[in-house]
This record gives C-alpha cells, sequence and structure tokens, in this order.
C-alpha cells in the first residue's frame, strides 16, 4: 500500500522539515538495484491473468461510479488495480479474479483516503480515526460479524463526515447502482442489527466483496479476516500519527513492525486463499511454519516494493519506506540495498524451509484428507506468485517509472 507521505498540515510543518531535508539528501543519488526476480529463481512467476481485459473494464466501472469529478477518477485509474490483479492471480478463474479485484480497488482506495496528500482525512487524525471505526464495522457487517463496541472515548453512534459533495442520500443512490448486478444477499446476523451506512462509495465496494466472501468461505475464516482488517486500521493510525508528527522510525525493525500490518501483506494471505477457492484448516493456519511463511511473504513483499517505488515515493514526500529509513540511520545508499536484498534471501529461505515442513504435515494426514496437499501446494505456490508478482507488477508499471533506469542485464540503476 502506499507509504505516508508530507502534507501542508501547518502543525506538523516544523517537524517535517526534517523530513524535507532527509529526502533533499537523497533525492539525485544513483540507487543500484540488482535482479531482483534472480533471487527468486525457482518460485513461480506466470505474467498476466487472460481475464486481465475483461477484469479492467468491471474495475474502470466501479472506480466511474465511485468518483464524482475527473480527477479523482483518472488518478484511481491510472493504478490499474485490475493489472495488479491480474499479475498476481495469473491463474485464477474470471469469478475468484473479480472478487480480488474489488478488494484490490477497496484496498488501495481506503488507504489512500487516510494517507494520501491532499486527502481531508489524512490530515485529521480524529476524523480519521472516526472513519477507521465506521469502516472497521462495515466490513464485519459485510463479513456477517458483529459490529465492534464503541470506542470508551468516542460516543456511541459518532460518524466521520462524507467527504463533500456526496450525502448519505447521495452515497445509498450510487451504491444501489453499484450493486444492482447482485442478487439479494444478507449476512446472518440479527434482524436487530441494521444495516450500516457507507463512510463514503469507495468504502463501500467492500460490501459486494463481503457477499462473496460469505458465499463461499466458513465463520472462522472470516473471523480470522476481519480480525487481520482490525489489525490494518490500527496499524494506519500509528503511521498517520507519525507521519503527522514529522517522526522517523529510528531504525528498520521499528519500521517494519508497522508495516508489516500497513504493507496489508496479512490481508493478501486470506484473499490468495479466497481467489485460489480453497480454506486452510485452523489447525494448520496455527502452526508456527503457516506463521513462518506468511511473515516472509510480508517481508519479501514489503521490502522490494520499498526499493522499487523508493523513486516515486521520494518525490510525493515520503519518509516511511526502508530505504530512507536506514539513510537516515547513517547508512550510505550503497550499502542499504545490498543489506535489504540479503533480508530478502534470508526471508525466502526461511519461507522455503517451513514450507517444506508443511508439505511433509499435510502428507502425514493425506489418507484422511487427500486434497489437501494438493490445496496446500496451490496456496504456497500462490503466496510464492504473489512475491514475484510485486516485483514484476511494480517495474512494469507507469506507476513507478522505472523503466528508463534498465540495464541489460536485468539490474536497474535509479537515479532517485
Amino acid at each position: 500500500m502506499s507509504a505516508t507521505q508530507l502534507t501542508s498540515n501547518p502543525k506538523s510543518a516544523t517537524n517535517n522539515e526534517a523530513h524535507a531535508k532527509l529526502i533533499a539528501e537523497l533525492q539525485g543519488q544513483t540507487m543500484h538495484v540488482p535482479d531482483m526476480l534472480a533471487l527468486f529463481s525457482n518460485w513461480p512467476s506466470r505474467g498476466r491473468n487472460k481475464f486481465y481485459h475483461r477484469l479492467k473494464a468491471d474495475i474502470d466501472d466501479i472506480v466511474q461510479r465511485c468518483y464524482p469529478d475527473d480527477f479523482s477518477r483518472k488518478k484511481a485509474a491510472k493504478n490499474n488495480f485490475a493489472f495488479f490483479t491480474s499479475i498476481w492471480y495469473p491463474d485464477v478463474d474470471f469469478e475468484h479474479l473479480y472478487t480480488g479485484g474489488i478488494f484490490s480497488y477497496w484496498i488501495f482506495a481506503v488507504d489512500d483516503l487516510m494517507d494520501a496528500n491532499g486527502e481531508a482525512l489524512s490530515l485529521d487524525l480524529d476524523a480519521s480515526t472516526r472513519y477507521r471505526e465506521q469502516a472497521i464495522n462495515f466490513c464485519r457487517y459485510w463479513l456477517g460479524l458483529e459490529p465492534l463496541p464503541p470506542q470508551q472515548d468516542q460516543e456511541p453512534g459518532t460518524q466521520s463526515t462524507p467527504p463533500p459533495p456526496q450525502t448519505k442520500s447521495t452515497i445509498s443512490s450510487l451504491a444501489s447502482r453499484l450493486f444492482a448486478r447482485l442478487p439479494p444477499f444478507h449476512p446472518s446476523k440479527p434482524t436487530s442489527t441494521p444495516e450500516p451506512e457507507a463512510p463514503n462509495l469507495p468504502t463501500g465496494v467492500f460490501k459486494e466483496f463481503g457477499q462473496r466472501v460469505c458465499r463461499h468461505h466458513s465463520l472462522a475464516f472470516r473471523e480470522n479476516f476481519a480480525k487481520e482488517i482490525q489489525l490494518y486500521f490500527d496499524h494506519c493510525e500509528i503511521e498517520q500519527r507519525e507521519r503527522l508528527t514529522g517522526k522517523t522510525s529510528p531504525d528498520l525493525e521499528t519500521y517494519m513492525s508497522i508495516r508489516y500490518y500497513t504493507s496489508a501483506v496479512r490481508l493478501y494471505c486470506y484473499i490468495t486463499q479466497i481467489c485460489y477457492g480453497v480454506e486452510m484448516p485452523q489447525w494448520l493456519v496455527d502452526t508456527p511454519e503457516m506463521k513462518t511463511v506468511w511473515d516472509e511473504t510480508d517481508y519479501i513483499i514489503l521490502l522490494s516494493n520499498d526499493i522499487l517505488s523508493a523513486k516515486k515515493e521520494l518525490a510525493a514526500g515520503c519518509v516511511h519506506n526502508a530505504v530512507p529509513v536506514m539513510y537516515h540511520q547513517g547508512q550510505p545508499l550503497s550499502a542499504i540495498i545490498p543489506h535489504i536484498i540479503q533480508r530478502m534471501e534470508e526471508s525466502r529461505d526461511r519461507f522455503d524451509d517451513a514450507a517444506s515442513k508443511i508439505y511433509e504435515m499435510c502428507k502425514g494426514v493425506s489418507s484422511k484428507q487427500p486434497e489437501l496437499l494438493a490445496a496446500v501446494t496451490q496456496y504456497i505456490d500462490g503466496l510464492k506468485t504473489i512475491s514475484t508478482g510485486t516485483i514484476e507488477f511494480c517495474t512494469i508499471s507507469p506507476r513507478y517509472g522505472l523503466e528508463p533506469y534498465f540495464n541489460d542485464d536485468g539490474t536497474m540503476d535509479v537515479v532517485l
């Protein structure tokens, strides 16, 4: 997900001078990047899903409906959520690809609402906190779960004000059109629980996603997924506080402890199950080996993304990235990239070791559950694919502007 950015908030202007100084020191330097796909030569890397153009048409339609002005529409369309999803899930059928695509749109959209430069919520921590609470309960409802109790320091029923010019009636009207293609569906909830209002149209896209998940996944799966959504939003608040106060993470470990959640990779550990139409048994999810697989997937994706997005993020005023964080510690740029690459290699090896142990565990129960090993193998290959897919997407997408910096041997020399 997009990293935090400098803002024009007068309360943080003085503190953000330190950010500006750090960015000025880095910009203009050349960052040598090795061929990162070569690090994962034994992992799947399968190109783009054949349903990409069909998905793009559907996602573009959602973008058109969710944004009231041409500027916002064009900005959202440039992200090309369909391209991203098609590279991450190159061999799934259209219905599963579509489910992953609308989630990808949703997570990027809500992330931008909270931290993109110029967004009202990104400048107002209190309003953003209210938005997060409202969004969490909206997600829980459409996952068929009970809402969370109101926070003690917030009056029950308090809601963030939807961004102008949309009114609640406008949101309800447009949302009805947006989801008209779906058959009637209501989560399994007490009749006393009213359907919540979406905070805004982009957040409201979760309704269709949640409906699809409820049709195919267990209550336990949805509860665990909702907990990860909560962790994502909670850590977005920590990240926003850092941005608004001009704080820079003191070291890489502190930075990664936050990005571990705000990267949303843990959410995609569930989305990958959804897109492949599988559901890992809880006993397997609870093993240290599966935790390792998830952890290392997270680290590989966030670190590779940080390298490849560093130029773009510095240009946007962002210092919440491993490259400026390590530079802020006094490490030269020439040492930072090799260090990150080494960590990625170590994560890859830990992933492979844990995956091998998972395969052995599944073979031990294959006589009772013969389909388990095939499902687990498909899932773990899926996590490998979203890892290599991150590198492919970041290097190909115009969003990152890396094409001029490629060398013939697959390396890059990126001028920050």
